[in-house]
């Protein structure tokens, strides 16, 4: 602790004393010291708290802080949130006070005295701060931190001002609030909270009539919406529908088909031909009818295409004639398609299906029934729509200012058809934003805890009795509604001890993934999560590169039909040190932003994704076209930034509910209760085999059950290995699946493919924007494009025998695998990919009830990067003895490393040759032999070996006229490390000036050597690895500045862009100026008493003849991996100090 208050204060002393550095860019280092400072008092991953004030407050009653202490911490966060959101100018005084307080915070926490020079510095009066008594009126809206809670009050602490003492919220209150009872109970002490239309009386007392648990938690409307059923509206319903797979039936078709006919009619400029539309509407959903098992009936096939054309006249009586009835004000002309709202007001987002562009109205399109009444023949809505409708209106309400009562909300039944007017009902809301709260207060509990045994008891609650709140006892409850619920049950019920323990396992890891991925994660460089979107200040998403701003529309083809986009200019925003964090592909969201208050909050938000990206400018395609272009005005300015709402999540749960209903061999072979099995027939052919590939590809035959692959760097595993079991297994007649995590390297699959001869089939499963153009006639929608039959589809799918695509994609097209069953799959890039990921097409089943999936064979390499885990790697622990006895320790690890390690134990007297169950490659050729020698023994236990390329051995010469080139001595060499000096404390830590003009003399330097020798070629010769985004856009600025054009075209990124990647040379710039980046630079893992940093050895084998790396000696000694890497070179006199005018060798 000694050691860290002395770092702590010596940053304190610096930013006081430095006066060059711009007040704002203090501001953001010293609010990322106080997150910090948080940080380490809140060692618990668990304790999920999205606000800095809950983390403020919780760390200020753990440490015993007085109220004035908190108070003077409050007062700094509002202080840096004003500047940092550009609402205020920071001045000098106002500073020192934050740094005063800052000081003695860091005091109390480490017991440590404040040294008499920073001491000297500080203003001698104490920080103050102004209590802001609540009005005497109607608050619109108020955040709070709760406290405790009595008979009577609630008592509270606000987050936007300070108090001296907490607040009293009146509850329970009859009328007003008694809707929020249930919640009231379940509120924990620093839970964050909404107060909506709060009433203030003289005594100060609140009365709100909305109160909101976490509502940076935002649940989806369609879903909460669902929890209302006709037997009740248990928070469980939300449980339920992650587990119950949605079977590909009619009315989800017609629903589909019924918004894809919506669309036409609205845009339709003349009438549209139905059998146009059809032919459209089975283009996109082509596999979807194909695989539907209702309309295997002649007759029900028949009945569905009536049912078609029934939608189709009645949306066209709804637009046509009831949008121009007098009293309805709809104009198509007028119109918005698919807006997205995110209401973190209620802690909602929803995507409605049109709008009218000033919001008076709206309609939500149903498909299926009403409920339909005898009497009269009455038709009313179903209670779940309504639900649906009253939650939009509050969301135009709270988010975007709009008066309930003056909006127009229409159910659109296009059965009928009837366009039903919804009318609003506050307490119906209220009721509904209860079991909201309930919702989130569930989630917050499975992840707060951790516990499997917890995870089963909240689970019981999914159960019929529990369900039935309104005790239906008619025919449909009977015969439907209870057997539906109840087959979760039974199922789970009949999973042995070992898969329940599991199953709840898995899902308390799914969950509590989800809850860090919309609440964000406390213990992270930056804020993460959809959150972040609101929570973050402007000044931390430019840093992180999270947003582009004052964007201007150039092209606007928004109207197109099937493929509209967006031009946008990009202006000259934000200094060198920064760089937008956005990649081709990526999917975003896009608002308009005229000033700094406009955000995702209180815009209408529209989703896409980036097409191109350029320095000049960038091309959105949108998720829906928008035929009144003037929805997306011209003279306005936009925003982008990342859409955080992933579904994989949706995929892991219903992976689950596979899980439940999978054969129990299969259950049995990845929770090894059963043995892999494999044709011993095999044996001698493989023990004669001529290569590693031959003998590998006679193993993945030889397995009946699964096969792996660790394939280290450069070693051929996709070029060579999978290529030749594609070969092997086609030529025996299977059916092929190949699976990877990236598009990148689907991409890298379908050209191994087209590389065969002869030629191979193949069918890309994906869109076209993930799809690299070489291989987009590959692509499904393409393939299937003349088809005009569900008939002539199956036979296309069955013609085919390979199918590619990602993990992703075929966990959300699970319907696939009614039409076709794979012999074997074979899983690439498979420690990139979490266990609950690829459950779900393991246990899938075809519709003879067999394995969809027959064997498979999963590749990769568990010493280089892992799959992407938000959690803290002590949340992601396994702690059970039962699942421990299954080789699963922790869940942050794949699959493929599980089966690994378990069938190393039980098989490690067995050399690679013989053991059936697994191989390794060991001939790299990539490498030359000394960039490989560390990280081969290292990490490899030096198994690895050279193929022998001209590349991997010999000497280099240097190139004509570098004789007296600074880096003369080092062009020639192999691997050297370059020393360099922290950047100094005023300064972020993410950023190091002597290392990137250091990497940019040195890249000029090597351009220089290989244009004079064998020729620089900027995609191929060249790369630079550093941590952060911002030593990122530095090394690139000063690259610039040095007027070589070839260099700006080199890649400057992370080390997770680099994977699957390799250069001639690398360059790689440690950028650690403090000791705690070194627990960030790491990412360790675990074999054999050896540990191996998985970071560090992607960076190290990038490189193929030359790796240079540069860094402070003194710090990164401290991590014992980096200082066998220093004492590894400097034992070959290959380091260099360039601190001094001459360089030398250290």
């Amino acid at each position: 602790m000694k050691e860290e208050a002395r770092e702590y204060y010596h940053f304190l002393l610096t930013v006081c004393q430095d006066e060059n550095i711009p007040l704002v860019t203090v501001y953001r280092q010293l609010r990322e010291f106080l997150e910090r400072l948080c940080r380490t008092q809140m060692p618990d991953g668990s304790l999920q708290m999205t606000d800095l004030s809950a983390r403020v407050s919780f760390v200020a009653s753990k440490v015993g802080l007085s109220v004035v202490e908190q108070n003077r911490l409050h007062t700094f966060r509002l202080t840096s949130n004003a500047v940092l959101n550009r609402q205020s100018e920071p001045s000098r005084e106002n500073l020192l006070r934050d740094i005063k307080t800052l000081t003695f915070f860091v005091k109390r926490l480490t017991g440590e005295d404040i040294p008499a020079e920073l001491y000297h510095q500080l203003p001698r009066a104490d920080a103050t701060y102004i209590v802001a008594p609540p009005a005497k009126e109607r608050i619109r809206r108020m955040r709070v931190c709760f406290q405790y809670a009595d008979d009577t009050f609630l008592y509270v602490l606000p987050v936007d001002t300070v108090a001296d003492e907490p607040l009293r919220v009146r509850y329970n209150v009859s009328q007003v609030n008694e809707e929020f009872a249930e919640t009231c109970k379940l509120l924990w002490r620093h839970a964050q909270v909404n107060l909506l239309d709060v009433a203030v009386d003289e005594a100060g007392i609140l009365t709100p009539s909305f109160i909101i648990l976490e509502p940076d938690y935002l649940l989806d409307i369609s879903s909460l919406a669902e929890c209302f059923k006709d037997y009740g509206h248990h928070p469980a319903n939300y449980l339920l529908a992650r587990l119950q797979s949605p079977d590909n039936t009619r009315p989800l078709l017609l629903g589909n088909i019924a918004n894809l006919f919506l669309d036409e009619w609205i845009y339709a400029k003349e009438e549209p031909d139905y059998l146009t539309c059809m032919k459209k509407a089975f283009r996109t959903y082509s596999i979807d009818l194909a695989a539907c098992a209702d309309l295997l009936d002649k007759e029900k096939e028949k009945e569905f295409f009536a049912d078609c054309k029934r939608h189709f006249d009645h949306i066209r009586q709804t637009v046509t004639e009831t949008f121009r009835a007098p009293g309805y004000e709809l104009d198509k002309t007028d119109a918005v398609l698919e807006p997205t709202y995110i209401c973190e007001a209620l802690g909602l987002q929803g995507r409605l299906d049109y709008m009218q562009r000033d919001m008076s109205s709206f309609i939500e399109m149903k498909s299926g029934k009403a409920d339909e009444y005898s009497i009269r023949g009455k038709v009313e809505p179903k209670e779940n729509n309504k639900v649906q409708m009253l939650l939009y209106q509050a969301v135009l309400e709270y988010s975007m200012g709009m008066d309930h009562r003056k909006v127009k909300a229409y159910l659109l039944y296009t059965r009928y058809p009837l366009l039903y007017p919804a009318r609003p009902s506050w307490a119906m809301v209220r009721r509904v934003m209860d079991v909201r709260n309930r919702i989130v207060a569930n989630e917050y509990g499975m992840q707060l805890r951790n516990s499997p045994h917890y995870t089963a008891e909240r689970l019981k609650d999914i159960h019929p009795d529990t369900l039935n709140e309104r005790h239906l006892n008619n025919t449909l409850w009977k015969r439907y509604l209870y057997p539906a619920i109840d087959a979760v049950m039974q199922r789970l019920r009949a999973l042995t001890p070992l898969e329940q323990c599991y199953f709840y396992t898995l899902y308390n890891f799914i969950t509590k993934e989800l809850y860090t991925s919309k609440s964000g994660d406390i213990d992270y460089e930056g804020r993460t999560g959809a959150a972040a979107l609101w929570l973050s200040t402007l000044e931390e998403k430019c840093e992180a590169g999270e947003i582009l701003y004052d964007l201007t529309i150039t092209e606007n083809h928004a109207a197109d039909l099937h493929k509209a986009y967006l031009v946008l200019a990009r202006a000259n925003q934000r200094s060198a040190q920064t760089l937008p964090n956005f990649r081709e592909g990526d999917s975003i969201v896009l608002y308009q932003r005229n000033n700094d208050t406009d955000n995702v909050t209180n815009k209408m938000v529209f989703k896409g994704n980036i097409e191109r990206i350029t320095d000049r400018d960038i091309r959105i395609r949108l998720r829906a076209s928008q035929q009144n272009t003037s929805v997306l005005p011209p003279d306005s300015r936009y925003a982008i930034e990342h859409d955080y709402m992933d579904t994989s999540f949706r995929s892991m749960y219903l992976g689950l509910s596979a899980f439940l209903s999978a054969n129990k061999d299969r259950r049995d072979l990845l929770l090894f209760q059963r043995q892999p099995e494999f044709d011993v027939s095999f044996d001698p052919r493989i023990a004669v085999a001529p290569d590693d590939f031959s003998r590998i590809t006679l193993k993945a035959q030889a397995a009946k059950d699964y096969f792996l692959l660790v394939g280290p760097p450069g070693t051929g595993k996709t070029s060579r290995a999978l290529r030749g079991m594609v070969e092997a297994f086609y030529r025996e007649g299977k059916q092929i699946l190949l699976l990877s995590y990236t598009n990148r390297a689907v991409d890298e699959i379908c050209k191994t493919l087209s590389a065969i001869t002869p030629e191979i089939d193949f069918i890309r499963i994906g869109s076209e924007l993930s799809c690299d153009i070489p291989f987009r006639s590959h692509l499904i929608e393409n393939v299937l494009e003349s088809c005009s039959s569900r008939r002539e589809v199956h036979a296309c799918i069955e013609r085919c025998r390979v199918f590619v695509g990602t993990v992703s994609t075929f966990s959300s097209k699970t319907e696939l695998f009614r039409l076709k069953t794979f012999d074997v799959a074979i899983v690439d890039e498979a420690t990139q990919i979490l266990e609950p990921q690829l459950l779900g097409l393991l246990c899938a089943r075809n519709v003879a009830g067999g394995n969809a999936i027959g064997k498979f064979i999963l590749i990769g390499d568990h010493k280089q990067l892992p799959a992407v885990v938000l959690q803290s790697e002590s949340q992601s622990e396994v702690c059970e003895d039962c699942l421990h006895s299954i080789g699963l320790h922790n869940l942050k690890d794949s699959l493929f490393e599980r089966l690994y390690r378990n069938s190393a134990d039980t098989t490690h007297h067995l050399s690679l040759i013989t053991n059936r169950s697994y191989d390794m490659l060991c001939r790299q050729g990539r490498m030359n032999v000394e960039v490989a020698r560390f990280p081969n023994h290292a990490f490899y236990g030096g198994l690895l070996e050279p193929v022998g390329l001209q590349h991997q051995q010999g000497e280099l010469t240097l190139a004509p006229g570098l004789e007296n080139d600074e880096f003369a001595d080092i062009l020639v060499r192999r691997v050297v490390f370059l020393a360099s000096v922290p950047e100094v404390a005023s300064q972020s830590a993410k950023i190091n000036h002597f290392e990137a003009q250091l990497v940019a003399r040195l890249a000029a330097a090597i351009y220089r050597q290989y244009d004079g020798t064998s020729g620089f070629r900027p995609a191929l010769t060249l790369g630079i690895i550093t941590p952060y985004r911002s030593q990122i856009a530095l090394i690139k600025s000063e690259i610039a500045a040095l007027g070589i054009p070839c260099l700006n075209d080199i890649l400057v990124d992370t080390v997770e862009r680099f994977q699957g990647s390799e250069r001639d040379v690398i360059i790689y710039s440690f950028c650690v100026n403090r000791t705690y980046q070194l627990k960030f630079l790491a990412n360790l893992t675990e074999e054999g008493g050896v540990w191996i940093d998985r970071k560090l050895n992607v960076a190290l084998t990038r490189a193929r003849k030359q790796l240079f790396m540069t860094g402070v000696p003194h710090l990164l000694r401290q991590n014992p991996i980096y200082a066998d890497l220093l004492d590894s070179i400097f034992l070959n006199g290959r380091n260099y100090d360039f601190q001094e005018d001459n360089p030398s060798p250290i």
